[in-house]
């Protein structure tokens, strides 16, 4: 079976490239008696730049034992890598807990490959999956497993990994006493959002924002454990937001060529319509995603700059011919560990576009104007959401956030290269695998051959050209 990403519109590997993996000493022969790269794929929700096996590289598909069950010690959850995001807070909820953080909107990804990608949703105090990480099962490109906890020196380079150290095949899960909250909805002008948006995260659990930039206004959710109202004067009712939703998704089912609105990218919209208060854990109130082909682009960055990006972002999209076919997504995190991590040091606000794809399978025209994004935010201290489009080369070298310290990290545990990623390694400055020069390269499955390589010293990222 050809292997394709989650949508089925883009090839990953063909149907000889890739292997289920059932059990850790199947994936230790593979990694001991085999050559030639290999990635980890997980469910493929990954831009397919990232993921797609280029010839030689042998894709790997966990089935481990135990998959989607999970351990309970404790307060803590231990589940497999392959385990999806649903069957973790399932799993959590049915002894009354919860993770100690926020759901991300789509829960149908497996947890390595979320943790892998920086995956986050929204929240000061624990926004980033990684935040509930205690322990991480890896196996290493030498086929060697280690258990990494926070006191390891690595562990913040195996937290946020781009499946360049090895494969994740165990993790364990902080929990707690899950609570319900309630849920304030409310619309205000877009003027309001830089003066207001840092008051509405630091006074709710978790707050979200979708700024519907054609129409100059700001829908808002926040999540508290008491009466909450937003102090805005202006703020408008459900009917105000009604009809701008049915506009945007108007000019969406058009671009797009859904005359029916029977896409899931035209559904996207729709849990705006007749948007009320509500009550629940953070997982019923912030699980709504609706996966939808589409061009999807984050770019965090510091709390403190948001009025500084929206400013740049207001007069960027106003005057650019291509109109975004969603509202501008705007979630915040406290900071989380992770060398690689955008929010490793502060607060960080994650800015999220979206172009849908039209009913034949075609991107729409939003490159340039997704590329002229990441210019004006890279230029505010901005970084990408790795497990989403970006460009490499827009993206500014930088030695002292975390980049050196995640290559040393790779020549430990990869250094045969055998989880080279050409997207990441032009990012990272990471130069590929070589040939040794004192024997012939051997040849792996594929009749190609195979790669090996002495540690590399660490170059710096590559600038824009």
């Amino acid at each position: 079976m050809t292997l394709t990403n989650w949508g089925g519109n883009a090839t990953i590997t063909a149907r000889d490239g890739w292997t289920r993996i059932t059990s850790l000493e199947q994936l230790e022969s593979m990694l001991t008696r085999e050559e030639g790269p290999v990635r980890v794929l997980g469910s493929r929700f990954t831009y397919p730049a990232q993921l797609r096996c280029p010839d030689g590289t042998r894709g790997v598909l966990l089935d481990l034992p135990g998959r989607g069950v999970g351990e309970l010690r404790g307060e803590s959850l231990y589940v497999t890598g392959d385990t999806l995001l649903e069957d973790v807070w399932r799993a959590f909820d049915s002894h009354g807990l919860e993770p100690v953080v926020c759901p991300p909107v789509i829960t149908s990804q497996t947890v390595a490959g979320a943790l892998a990608t920086g995956t986050h949703a929204q929240g000061l105090s624990g926004g980033t999956l990684s935040d509930c990480v205690t322990a991480i099962e890896l196996m290493d490109g030498t086929g060697t497993l280690h258990r990494l906890t926070p006191g390891d020196a690595d562990f913040d380079a195996a937290v946020l990994n781009l499946g360049c150290l090895g494969v994740v095949v165990g993790l364990e899960l902080r929990g707690r006493t899950a609570t319900e909250l309630l849920c304030t909805r409310f619309t205000v002008a877009e003027d309001s959002l830089p003066e207001r948006y840092a008051v509405w995260n630091r006074e709710s659990v978790a707050s979200k924002s979708w700024w519907f930039t054609e129409h100059q206004v700001v829908h808002t959710w926040v999540t508290h454990d008491d009466a909450w109202t937003p102090t805005d004067p202006a703020a408008q009712g459900p009917a105000d937001l009604d009809r701008i939703v049915t506009r945007t998704r108007r000019q969406l089912m058009a671009d797009i060529g859904d005359g029916q609105g029977r896409t899931p990218a035209a559904q996207t919209l729709e849990k705006f319509l007749g948007t009320t208060d509500s009550k629940g854990t953070l997982h019923e109130i912030f699980k709504n995603g609706i996966p939808a082909p589409q061009l999807n682009m984050e770019i965090a960055v510091p709390l403190d700059v948001v009025p500084e990006a929206y400013a740049g972002l207001k007069e960027l999209l106003h005057a650019s011919p291509y109109k975004l076919h969603y509202p501008v997504i705007l979630r915040t995190t406290g900071p989380a560990r992770g060398h690689l991590s955008p929010a490793q040091a502060v607060p960080v606000t994650y800015f999220g576009f979206v172009s849908y794809m039209t009913t034949e399978g075609l991107i729409t025209a939003a490159r340039p104007v997704f590329d002229d994004i990441q210019r004006l935010l890279y230029g505010l201290g901005g970084r990408p959401h790795w497990g989403k489009y970006f460009t490499p080369e827009l993206l500014p070298s930088r030695n002292t956030d975390g980049f050196p310290e995640f290559c040393r990290a790779v020549n430990r545990f990869d250094p045969r290269r055998r989880f080279e990623n050409d997207t990441f390694y032009r990012t990272l400055g990471l130069p590929p695998a070589q040939p040794r020069t004192d024997e012939p390269a051997p040849f792996n499955r594929s009749g190609l051959p195979g790669q090996r390589t002495e540690p590399c010293p660490i170059a710096p990222a590559r600038r824009p050209g």
